[in-house]
């Protein structure tokens, strides 16, 4: 399996720019299941000159969601994002950034409708160090906001001990600098304009994301710098779409919120907010929300909020400007990949 991705660098003029399209190889680890597997962590060599793991080049764009409280040497693990924009815009899902609201972490407050202070709550992402350039490891970077990509309503997703009840299980987020010229690196999402298969029923839909996370027990060692067991494995899983519903929001046919897709896809904890590529695996098209288990482990059967209805959606953060507005400019380095109509 291949996924088409753009990788990008900074002009002189401080310009975000491609500067090459490849087709990632993705493969199971031997003796796993077709759909639902590992990430082989295979030799990845781009253009220009670049050398890097698998596991360090996607992990650049798919990254792993956490939190750690003050006073708490440990990181709470919450879910899996994507990268959207050079300049860290993030998605996921909602459920996974209303952790710390849900359970009330230190300092969390509401500062306007769907958009939250997080106190002395330290909430980021871990980004993977690329092992060829001598080191190991992850960085962490904050979320500097968080805004959910839906209304409040009546119904369907409450949040327990809060008022806060959303038309849509997608939240986008900014995520600060790696440093000042350094991309990050983003997945090119469902925009408009495009053609292709996308997400019809019947189609493949592939995910992938973070599973078997854990909280990780933390050890300062002088500085910045801590260590911890940090095991984040990417792992691929894949299906067919089975029923889409478009109008969720208004006729709350099934528990996710707002606008998605079931889809014959083992989703377990930790791959929520992680991205569902659509069957030419070149676009995102929408993110995992909710998966299914029994006794024996996760079902072949899950939800994934659809991205396309949450486009012409004010950010409040980006002074209400869309993601729709953002696609126009260049500010913020969000993949363009148009193909007209005939």
């Amino acid at each position: 399996m291949e996924i088409l991705k753009l990788f990008f660098g900074q002009r002189a003029d401080k310009i975000w720019q491609i500067q090459s399209v490849k087709s990632v190889p993705i493969k199971p680890l031997a003796g796993a299941d077709s759909d639902f597997y590992t990430i082989e962590n295979d030799i990845f060599v781009g253009d220009p000159p670049f050398l890097g793991t698998l596991h360090s080049i996607l992990g650049q764009s798919i990254v792993p969601i956490v939190a750690q409280v003050p006073g708490e040497p440990v990181l709470r693990c919450l879910g899996t994002g994507f990268f959207i924009s050079c300049s860290g815009l993030l998605i996921t899902a909602a459920h996974v950034i209303s952790d710390p609201i849900e359970r009330a972490y230190d300092g969390v407050t509401e500062i306007a409708e769907g958009n939250w202070h997080l106190g002395g709550v330290k909430l980021g992402v871990m980004l993977p160090l690329n092992p060829f350039s001598g080191a190991r490891g992850f960085i962490f970077r904050d979320i500097l906001w968080g805004s959910f990509l839906g209304q409040k309503a009546a119904s369907p997703m409450p949040i327990r001990g809060l008022d806060l009840k959303l038309t849509s299980d997608t939240a986008i987020c900014q995520v600060a600098a790696i440093a000042e010229g350094i991309p990050h690196q983003p997945l090119t999402i469902v925009q408009p304009g495009i053609r292709g298969v996308g997400l019809g029923v019947g189609k493949m839909a592939t995910a992938i994301g973070y599973v078997g996370m854990q909280d990780i027990s933390l050890t300062a060692e002088g500085g910045n710098v801590v260590s911890g067991d940090f095991k984040f494995n990417l792992h691929v899983s894949r299906g067919s779409i089975l029923e889409q519903f478009p109008e969720n929001a208004v006729k709350k046919e099934v528990p996710t919120p707002g606008p998605c897709f079931s889809a014959s896809i083992k989703l377990p904890g930790g791959m929520s907010g992680s991205p569902i590529f659509d069957d030419e695996r070149i676009y995102v098209h929408g993110v995992v929300s909710k998966g299914w288990e029994d006794e024996s482990g996760p079902t072949n059967f899950g939800y994934g909020s659809m991205l396309a209805p949450s486009l012409g959606l004010p950010i409040r953060p980006l002074n209400d400007q869309s993601l729709i507005d953002l696609f126009k400019l260049d500010d913020h380095g969000i993949p363009k990949l148009f193909i007209a109509d005939a």
